[in-house]
């Protein structure tokens, strides 16, 4: 329970978590009115906001559930879109398993941003980690991983192709041959995923072939100036609010 309630020992998170009746969050209420959140928390902090962050997101899961169940196809119209980045550093997420494996049916879609799936056993565990890849429709694999098991694990899953090899030999009278085989060759070795250049990325999707894709940075959008618009606005407000807790 100590652990549990250890982040209420920052005036700022308690003010947050005590607010008055007219800032009282309803999330029935922000799932009816298409609503947007944005959770942010600090790598420093997040050890101790982690049951907090995890009770907040879990209580909304949870309430979309129940209004998907109530909706015409038990699906929500519009659907819930859940961001985690960086999850396994903000908090491990209880019900995430289950909502990469269950909640596209209802309704909610699940974009969890791992650094590694090393990453993911850690905090989830051997088997959950395993349950996360294997629900995941979409998976987008970039450079920079180091673990042989994971790299080896995703080069098997791109496939192999024929390759042709020629062999050339030399009796001893001076006559030569030529000999040509086929062996099999992954089509993206371990050594060449670890190695994938900066916004480049490989593409599984379903039953589809694997692709190489080219990432773009936010700012190439076209509503790129918009989403800069919107990202002081949430961050003034964010300065506010820390503001007024300070100030009480």
């Amino acid at each position: 329970m100590r652990q549990s309630l250890a982040a209420l020992a920052d005036p700022d998170v308690l003010a947050a978590v005590d607010p008055g009746e007219e800032k009282a969050f309803d999330p029935a209420a922000f799932l009816r009115d298409s609503g947007t959140l944005y959770l942010l928390a600090a790598a420093v902090t997040s050890g101790s906001c982690a049951p907090l962050v995890a009770a907040f997101v879990e209580d909304i899961t949870e309430t979309a559930r129940v209004v998907a169940a109530r909706s015409p196809g038990a699906r929500l119209d519009p659907p819930l879109l859940l961001a985690l980045d960086e999850i396994a550093n903000l908090t491990p997420l209880p019900s995430l398993p289950q909502l990469m494996a269950e909640g596209g049916g209802t309704g909610i879609t699940t974009l969890a941003v791992l650094q590694s799936l090393a990453q993911a056993r850690n905090r989830w565990g051997e088997h959950a980690a395993d349950a996360i890849w294997d629900a995941a429709t979409v998976k987008i694999i970039l450079g920079g991983l180091a673990k042989f098991r994971d790299l080896d694990d995703v080069a098997r899953l791109l496939g192999e192709i024929d390759e042709l090899t020629e062999t050339r030999s030399r009796g001893r009278a001076g006559e030569r041959s030529t000999s040509t085989s086929v062996r099999m060759v992954p089509v993206m070795p371990a050594s060449v995923l670890r190695t994938l250049p900066f916004g480049t990325g490989v593409l599984l999707l379903r039953q589809s072939r694997p692709v190489v894709v080219d990432l773009g940075a936010w700012p190439q959008r076209r509503d790129a100036t918009q989403l800069s618009t919107d990202r002081l606005a949430v961050e003034a407000a964010t300065a506010a609010a820390a503001a007024e807790g300070a100030s009480r």
